[in-house]
């Protein structure tokens, strides 16, 4: 089996999944003893894409075998990674019952299967009662090897036919499962802190993570299912640790759907902050202003928003263990929270309008009739951010509370060209007070945000 798995783990790293951001690797023997081994292959028209299983049994067809003897697929996370529907009736075509099916993590045996238990059960080895562990093959510990875990039976993260890792649930495969993993990353990094606030920083604001104190950064690279963060000005970390005597996890930079990922792939973020235990998430944009007393360098509280990016983070088969098929947004930015921000802006003396974010995709920004028009629809500010997480926040139960810092004055009522530049300039000038506005507001809340336990 070891051979098996060698090969399987190394499509498992060669897989190209820039959309659930999920790999898995397979490998099955055909009956000349030759192993074939293939990824998940993801496009722009996902979900729909290629199994690792499928892309396996691919190449062993076009090798002119058409038998199975053993299979083994590879995937990371906490769950057990079962094959999806699709792919166990394909395996199905090429071996008999009897042929052994292991489920690996990245480095060891989970759970070994026959096909024949496999196939009738509906996406779930917990679908059947007391099914237990089944063959336990050699114990190949050791050296990075596929030793047996000793789990045995109740791991469960199927995937169903609509493609990997539990199809388009909730904007996207097996994210809550990533939430999950990640929390099991940040927790063995961080085991003493539980965190009561989440924070999310956007263009030019990173530099507010360096007043945490006694921080733990963790790169989003070492996160499962976080996405990559590819815009200057956006770090992409997780910085652990306490704001005005507040425990907080705070993301250094953010995706925007510009950067070709979809609207689901943000998901993770919230749903890890809320596993983590956090109740309240701030986020923080670099935003262009539609009213002229908006001028670069204010800071705004959003009081709504309104959703031009054409997508919505919770498309897809809803989990109601994660929050609601229809979550009201009537209220998405806390009314309650923002009466308190505006109380901390007053006594610190930081003037602190109030204003509707509109969001648009981008990267390019906005025509100067465009402009108009959305002044027209009753946006303050635009920016190409922010909607998502307020969206999926709310979905799982977390409190909102938005903040957008002016960089510039929107087209057709700028003087000159717009740039990022100018964003990150005007964003990082502005971060001290938005700094002053947190700290003081934490301080305030901080007795309010005290862990129960």
């Amino acid at each position: 089996m070891q051979d098996l798995f060698e090969a399987a783990r190394a499509a498992f790293g060669n897989a190209h999944a820039p959309y659930s951001r999920f790999h898995v690797g397979a490998a099955v023997r055909g009956a000349s003893g030759r192993i074939y081994a293939g990824a998940n292959v993801e496009n722009a028209s996902y979900p729909e894409g290629n199994c690792a299983e499928a892309s396996a049994l691919a190449a062993m067809v076009a090798a002119g075998e058409r038998r199975i003897t053993e299979a083994l697929v590879v995937a990371a996370g906490e769950r057990l990674c079962t094959p999806c529907g699709g792919c166990r009736q394909r395996l199905a075509e090429f071996g008999a019952p009897e042929v052994a099916v292991h489920l690996c993590a990245p480095d060891r045996l989970r759970r070994t299967v026959t096909l024949g238990e496999l196939l009738p059960l509906s996406f779930s080895l917990g679908a059947a009662e007391g099914m237990g562990p089944r063959v336990v093959p050699e114990n190949d510990d050791g050296g990075g090897g596929c030793g047996e875990d000793g789990n045995g039976g109740g791991e469960d993260d199927s995937r169903d036919a609509g493609g990997e890792r539990g199809g388009a649930g909730n904007g996207g495969p097996g994210v809550g499962q990533e939430a999950r993993s990640a929390v099991e990353v940040v927790r063995a990094r961080r085991p003493d802190l539980r965190p009561r606030v989440g924070l999310i920083l956007g263009s030019g604001l990173g530099g507010l993570a360096a007043a945490i104190e006694d921080a733990t950064a963790i790169d989003y690279a070492e996160l499962p299912g976080f996405p990559r963060a590819s815009v200057a000005g956006h770090a992409g970390r997780l910085v652990l640790g306490a704001f005005a005597g507040v425990p907080v996890a705070c993301l250094q930079g953010r995706v925007h759907l510009y950067e070709g990922v979809p609207a689901h792939a943000v998901n993770v973020l919230p749903r890890t902050l809320r596993a983590l235990g956090c109740e309240l998430l701030i986020l923080t944009n670099a935003a262009g202003a539609l009213r002229p007393d908006l001028v670069p360098g204010s800071v705004v509280l959003i009081e709504d928003h309104i959703n031009l990016l054409g997508q919505n983070p919770l498309t897809g088969a809803n989990d109601p263990a994660l929050g609601p098929r229809f979550p009201d947004l009537s209220e998405v930015y806390d009314a309650a929270l923002r009466a308190r921000c505006q109380s901390v802006a007053a006594r610190l003396g930081i003037a602190l309008p109030g204003g509707v974010y509109l969001a648009t995709p981008g990267p390019s920004f906005e025509t100067p009739a465009e402009i108009r028009a959305f002044r027209v629809l009753g946006a303050d500010l635009v920016g190409m951010s922010t909607v998502p997480e307020a969206i999926s926040a709310r979905h799982c139960g977390l409190k909102v509370l938005g903040l957008s810092i002016v960089t510039n004055l929107a087209a057709g009522l700028a003087a000159h060209p717009l740039s990022h530049e100018e964003t990150l300039t005007q964003a990082a000038g502005a971060a001290v007070t938005v700094e002053r506005l947190l700290h003081g507001l934490l301080e305030e809340l901080a007795h309010d945000l005290q862990d129960p336990a």
